[in-house]
């Protein structure tokens, strides 16, 4: 019976650098009015460039779109949830530290953009294995 894999082995799959226990995802979902997709897809990709080179805590920033929902998804994971709440825009904006993450992120507010309030969803992990990179 032949197999369903491959049966090329020259690509291998290894582990990614070990990533801390106390790992925090942050998973928010935004509701975007469909005729603002662009607008608000540029300024999260200009956010994820500023938190890449000025956030060191936050460890993976990625945008995701629902093509079913219109919908779209940043997920931010962070080492710990002290470095995760140092970071969040809605401590940054607390404590007045308006950023270049944050001036993007605030903008697709301000404008309008969203047809209801972010959803943001604050995960704690319990198991798993992280991401796996392609050699």
């Amino acid at each position: 019976m032949p197999s369903a894999l491959p049966s090329d082995t020259s690509t291998t799959i290894s582990k990614s650098p070990p990533e801390p226990a106390s790992a925090v995802d942050i998973i928010i979902t935004l509701a975007i009015n469909p005729e603002n997709k662009e607008q608000v897809e540029a300024n999260l990709l200009k956010a994820g460039e500023w938190i890449e080179k000025n956030e060191p805590g936050c460890l993976q920033w990625e945008v995701f779109y629902l093509e079913a929902t219109g919908e779209m998804v940043l997920v931010e994971r962070f080492n710990d949830l002290p470095t995760a709440r140092k970071y969040h825009p809605e401590n940054r904006k607390k404590d007045g530290m308006i950023d270049g993450g944050l001036k993007w992120a605030n903008e697709i507010v301000e404008k309008g953009w969203l047809s209801q309030e972010p959803d943001i969803k604050v995960l704690s992990r319990r198991g798993g294995f992280g991401l796996r990179k392609w050699q």
